[in-house]
């Protein structure tokens, strides 16, 4: 099972879609490590993903957990600002290290703060000079009026940066209560479409160029399934095998709902892990979807928040979800070929190898 642990609702960036952290107490910790790895050692095979607020201003508590639970695999998601204080012998122990970024300096500067985008690119080359070969994701978040053409192709195309490119559409968006200051919205979602189109062109031109599956982290997962046929739950994992450890103990089926009373499902001192498995589902408008078995329901969160959402909110996050599906299922065909062509091989589709914290679905 993946266990989001919040190290801390602190963070040392004040992004335009969430202002700085989280205000509702308790900020730190309040249980001990010792009761954290009793809880966490009844799972024989955990992943363990650092978060916050930015985890890596408690660089000391991250190393106590690694050190404490040494079978766990590790992830971390981080805004990057502090990533090249971390030491070679703590590197080496992260499999997936996903970093958030939005796109190029412009685009970055203007939602997270001036001078961030150079400081992540600086700090992603450090861990890199310092022998760090994990994958690096780059985790964008997707505001109204991003261009998401251009801004994943440059992430993926830096030097010595990014291994993978996955996003998120800024969900503040289509709240009710943002609704008179998104003019457009539907429109630029119209755009947004456009431009996945125009993505998935450029992902297969990439494989027929030089026989390369770039890491556009939406289009492996999603053509995956395609590919073996098979069906999918939730891909983010959340409420099924996918939990959030709060500062206080109790655990979230989903790490940014942690707020919500639906969410909160147990703690680390009344439940064990095999007690959460499946705890929670999505459901309707979802369970009913021509394509259910492929998005899997997109968001948990989502899915039981409707009602906070503006009028036609849910339906124009439903629409990017299908467009990206339908491009993909059309351009499934062609992928085949190359494979019949020894272009590209199936491997290059068996990512990610277990769940790192990339929902899948944007």
């Amino acid at each position: 099972m993946h266990y989001h642990i919040i190290l801390t609702k602190e963070c040392n960036l004040k992004c335009n879609y969430c202002g700085g952290g989280s205000d509702t107490p308790p900020k730190e910790i309040q249980y001990s490590i010792d009761e954290l790895k009793k809880f966490i050692s009844l799972d024989k095979d955990p992943i363990v993903e650092f978060y916050g607020g930015e985890p890596l201003l408690r660089i000391g508590t991250m190393k106590k957990i690694i050190d404490s639970i040494p079978s766990a695999k590790f992830v971390i998601q981080t805004n990057g600002m502090n990533l090249g204080k971390l030491e070679s012998k703590y590197l080496e122990k992260f499999h997936s290290i996903l970093v958030s970024i939005d796109g190029k300096k412009a685009v970055t500067d203007k939602e997270r703060g001036n001078g961030v985008y150079d400081r992540i690119l600086q700090n992603v080359r450090i861990i890199r000079q310092k022998g760090f070969r994990g994958d690096i994701v780059a985790r964008m978040t997707v505001a109204q009026g991003t261009d998401i053409f251009e801004n994943v192709i440059h992430l993926l195309t830096l030097e010595e940066c990014f291994d993978h490119v996955h996003w998120q559409l800024d969900f503040e968006m289509f709240w009710e209560a943002w609704e008179n200051t998104v003019p457009g919205l539907s429109g630029w979602i119209e755009s947004y479409n456009s431009c996945i189109s125009s993505l998935v062109k450029w992902w297969i031109s990439e494989m027929e160029r030089n026989g390369r599956v770039a890491g556009i982290v939406p289009f492996i997962g999603i053509m995956k399934s395609l590919l073996h046929g098979s069906r999918s739950r939730l891909r983010c994992g959340s409420g099924i095998d996918f939990f959030t450890i709060m500062p206080d103990g109790r655990i979230s089926a989903c790490p940014v709902s942690i707020d919500f009373d639906f969410s909160v499902i147990g703690s680390i001192y009344e439940d064990e892990p095999s007690s959460l498995v499946d705890i929670s589902n999505v459901g309707e408008p979802c369970t009913s979807c021509d394509i259910f078995s492929i998005c899997g329901g997109r968001c948990l969160f989502v899915n039981r928040s409707q009602h906070l959402l503006r009028e036609d909110g849910y339906a124009m996050i439903c629409r990017t979800v299908k467009h990206l599906v339908r491009e993909l299922q059309e351009a499934l065909p062609h992928i085949r070929g190359l494979f019949d062509a020894g272009i590209i091989e199936m491997a290059a589709f068996d990512y990610p190898e277990f769940n790192n914290g990339c929902e899948i679905i944007p």
